[in-house]
Parts: structure tokens; sequence; C-alpha cells
């Protein structure tokens, strides 16, 4: 959308293209809410309600640019030579294009250069007021771009969490008619990353609250979008094959992420455990790309998920890497019915982070119980069919090994600390030689 008035008959025919696609859109939206409203179906009736009204908006606004009075001709000024600023909007749709470009089509290093320029600029801490609902949404993540909107460390926390949101009304009753949501504590709305990290060693019940996400209808996520349509744009022009994906699609957006805690000075990367958390009686809904319960590092004893109720536009909605133990069972979608099998991924404990290690069993010395805190073996999942359970499964693009004992592997990382991949590589390949781990070839 150009940012000053022209009267470039090409502009106005791109304008007046984009205006009857949009108000085509918004004609579709409006017939499926209406639609979902015939079958009762209320969420969705909500969901086609604020597209339709987005699509509105964004159509009057080009409608509104499209009909302002063209300015009178002035003569030009005489040149002055001022201090230009650090960045303009042109320069960073051109940088950021070229550096996404040389990333290979890196959606995490746009999507991050997007969220600062929004942050640092339109959305920074002198532009929005203090009084602002969604101002602590945006310091949170201006100071830390990875931060979730809430940190839990123990069950004071959780249940001061819940103790400190209100509980649903009548319209939230209505848009999940098939839910009860009374006894919930409706969460924020709107969340730019994770709506929650779970960061613990264990002991912990995240239960009963409504995580609705509705940041991908927001104006800050239309804002980030016309920044993306901008920087794909120039991209076309380029003749360059990336494309920066919309807010709608972006990654590392959690409702739940479970993270477990350092213990004797091992972290998650490292294989560390948290034990005994239960994530119990929630809702999460969105239509973006968000995961709804979901850990990638660390091990994960006697975790249990359960009667949730779920339905998310993402890929992971009960999604966990090294699940040692516990059950995910009677969770449901939005519409209260099963949760499809489908829905649901047990993956080997990962090693390194992006080293990308996998573990696909283990060896305990025979001095070792069950019942020991450095006993580690998959069990059984309750209510995950073998179907979805891929822990003992090779890992496409990652180096997988069997046998691991976890106790000589945490020796050895007390020793070296591996920062980088290769490091990482390198540890897993002594601990093969000493005969602590065999690779998978």
């Amino acid at each position: 959308m150009p940012q000053t008035i022209t009267t470039s008959t090409d502009d106005r025919a791109v304008v007046k293209a984009k205006i009857l696609e949009l108000n085509r859109l918004a004609l579709d939206a409006d017939t499926r809410m209406r639609a979902s409203l015939k079958v009762s179906n209320t969420a969705s009736a909500y969901v086609w309600r604020d597209r339709r009204d987005s699509y509105n908006a964004e159509s009057k606004r080009l409608t509104d640019w499209l009909n302002a009075p063209a300015p009178r001709p002035v003569p030009a000024p005489t040149p002055v030579i001022t201090p230009q600023p650090a960045i303009s909007s042109n320069d960073f749709i051109t940088t950021t294009a070229d550096a996404f470009n040389a990333s290979g089509g890196s959606q995490d290093y746009a999507h991050n250069a997007i969220l600062k320029a929004l942050l640092d600029g339109e959305y920074s801490s002198s532009s929005i007021p203090a009084n602002d609902a969604k101002a602590a949404a945006y310091d949170i993540v201006r100071q830390n771009n990875g931060s979730p909107l809430h940190w839990i460390r123990n069950q004071a926390q959780s249940q001061a969490l819940n103790n400190s949101l209100p509980h649903p009304g009548s319209a939230d009753q209505r848009r999940f008619p098939t839910l009860n949501t009374r006894g919930l504590h409706a969460g924020e709305t709107f969340f730019i990353r994770d709506f929650m990290q779970v960061y613990s060693s264990g002991n912990i019940t995240i239960g009963n609250l409504m995580i609705v996400d509705d940041t991908v209808y927001s104006e800050f996520a239309q804002d980030f979008n016309r920044l993306v349509n901008s920087i794909n744009e120039y991209q076309k022009q380029q003749g360059r094959p990336y494309r920066v994906f919309p807010f709608l699609r972006m990654a590392h957006r959690d409702a739940v992420q479970l993270i477990p805690g350092i213990s004797d000075g091992i972290n998650q990367f490292g294989g560390a455990v948290m034990n005994n958390v239960s994530v119990t009686g929630n809702l999460i809904y969105s239509d973006g790309a968000l995961q709804g319960v979901f850990a990638t590092d660390g091990a994960f004893r006697n975790l249990h998920i359960r009667s949730n109720s779920l339905q998310i536009g993402g890929e992971h909605t009960i999604s966990i890497n090294g699940m040692l133990s516990g059950s995910i069972l009677g969770n449901t979608d939005i519409n209260n019915r099963p949760l499809a099998d489908s829905k649901i991924a047990l993956y080997p404990l990962r090693l390194g982070g992006g080293a990308n290690i996998y573990v696909l069993g283990f060896s305990n010395k025979a001095s070792i119980r069950s019942t020991d805190a450095r006993y580690y073996q998959y069990e059984a999942i309750l209510g995950v069919p073998a179907t979805r359970d891929f822990r003992q499964q090779v890992i496409p693009n990652g180096t997988c090994y069997r046998n691991v004992d976890m106790v000589e592997l945490l020796t050895l990382l007390k020793g070296q600390y591996p920062q980088t991949p290769a490091q990482w590589q390198a540890v897993m390949v002594e601990l093969s030689q000493r005969g602590f781990a065999q690779v998978v070839s």
C-alpha cells in the first residue's frame, strides 16, 4: 500500500483490484458465518465474523485512500540537506528481504526482523499507553523475542495465575457451545509468542485454563502482514523464490510449552527430567500455527495430559519429545468429540537442541532400579496408539542412538559442557567409543 497520495494509474488499478478481492473475501466470510449460525456452530461463526470484519476494515482503508483528493501541484522547494533517519521503511524492506534471501528463506530470520521493527516502531513503549490491555504482551517480546506471556516455575505460580484470571463470560460460552466453560479461567487472547512456558523440575498442575489465540486477527497481526506483503513483493520483483509466511503461520508459538529445569548441572538439552506434571481440563483454541501442548527438549516422567479440549491451526496439537511415562487420555476437540489420533505424537528424547541427536532407547546399569531418578526407559503411554508413538523410530535428518547409558552421558556432559552441534556430536562419538551408546546407521 503506498504511503502517500498518488495519481499513478498503475497504483490505483492495483488498489482497486485489491478492494474487489477483499470485498469478495468479506462476502464469502459472511456467507460462511451465516451457514455456521444455521447449524449452531457458534465457534466457527465467531471466526468467520472476525475474518469478515478484518477484510471489510482493510477494504475501507484502501477505499478511503483511493477516494482522497490528490494534492495540488506545488513548485519544487529549494533542496535542503537534512539528516536522514537511520533506516527508512523502504530500507527495512530491501535489507530484510536481502538477508532473508541470503539465509535460504529462513522464516525465523524474517519474522524476528519484522517483530523487532514493529515493537521498536509503531508499537514501541513510547507509542503504546501503559494502560493498553496489550502493553504487557508487547513489552515482554520487546525485551526478549522468545519470551512467553507467562512463566510458570512451580505450583504456587500456576495457582496464582489461575486466581488472577477471570472466569469466562456468556460470550465465551456461546463461542464454544458444546463445551462447559464454567470453572475455567480465561487467559489473555493476545500473545505474540508462547502463552505459557512451564520451566520446572515438576510437581505442577496446569489446569482449567481457557487459552484462546485471537492474536492472528489483531491489528498487530495485520501490520505484521503488511510488512510481509512488502517483502514478498520485493522478492517477486527480484525474481527470488522465497516468500515470508504471514503471522497466521508464524512458528514457535505454543499454548503450553514444557521445559525441564536444570538438575544437578544438566539442562533440558542434556536430558534433564521433568517429573509429575499434569496438563488437565484446559481449552486451547487457535486458527493460527499455535502448537497446543508441546515439548521438544528434555525428558518427562509421569506426565499426564488429560481431559483437554484442543483445536489449533498448527501441526502439533499434542507433541512431546522424550516422554518416559504417563498418559494422554480423554482429550477432545472443541466440538467435544474425541481428539483424533493424528493430533497426538510422541518422539524420541532429543539431545543438544539444534544438534538433533535422538535417543531411541536406553541402557540402565543393573544397580539402578526403576524407581531411581537416574533410570531412563520408554514405557507405554496410556491412551496413545502404537501408530502415534515414534519414540523408537529413526528421525530423518537426525543422528540416532540406541542403548544410551544416561548416567555415563551426564558424566561426560558435566566435564565438557558442549555448546555447538559439532561439540555435541563429539560427545556422542566418545560415548559410543566407550561402549555406552550405539549409533543407528
